[in-house]
């Protein structure tokens, strides 16, 4: 709880909620903006324990930030789903609570994304992937 209340901004705070009830509970978190064209059960399969999507690719650094991209290769978080207690979903949970107090860009906005935003978010889901490879095979409409 601690390290909730450290946090600077109600957008962090929020981040952060959407990251821990999730880890609790597992389920499917969606911004109010996002709108489900399909059923859930065209995207998310049984044996599914993370799924999100890349929100941007950008050729360069310079390219990304004048984009509001914090990577060149980014992850979403406004939309994603998880298994309950997803190691990812750890992890993201405790670098955001180890960095509750840190000041990680002189920039207010991209303190944020960095510190509970897509900046996080994409370095902890990347480097899971990498670790523990996705299974695609014989998964219908599927691919790596």
């Amino acid at each position: 709880m601690g390290a909730y209340v450290a946090l600077p901004n109600n957008v962090e705070r929020a981040d952060f909620f959407r990251y821990m009830v999730v880890l609790r509970y597992g389920g499917v978190y969606a911004d109010v903006d996002v709108e489900c064209r399909q059923p859930m059960a065209h995207v998310l399969k049984p044996t599914d324990t993370m799924v999100t999507g890349w929100e941007a690719e950008a050729g360069s650094d310079e390219e990304a930030a004048s984009k509001s991209f914090v990577r060149k290769r980014q992850i979403l978080q406004w939309f994603f789903a998880a298994a309950p207690g997803h190691p990812a979903l750890r992890e993201v949970c405790d670098r955001i609570a180890a960095n509750a107090h840190s000041l990680l860009s002189e920039d207010p906005n991209v303190d944020t994304l960095e510190r509970t935003g897509p900046g996080v978010w994409t370095d902890v889901v990347l480097t899971y992937a990498l670790k523990h490879p996705p299974a695609f095979a014989g998964v219908a409409g599927r691919t790596p």
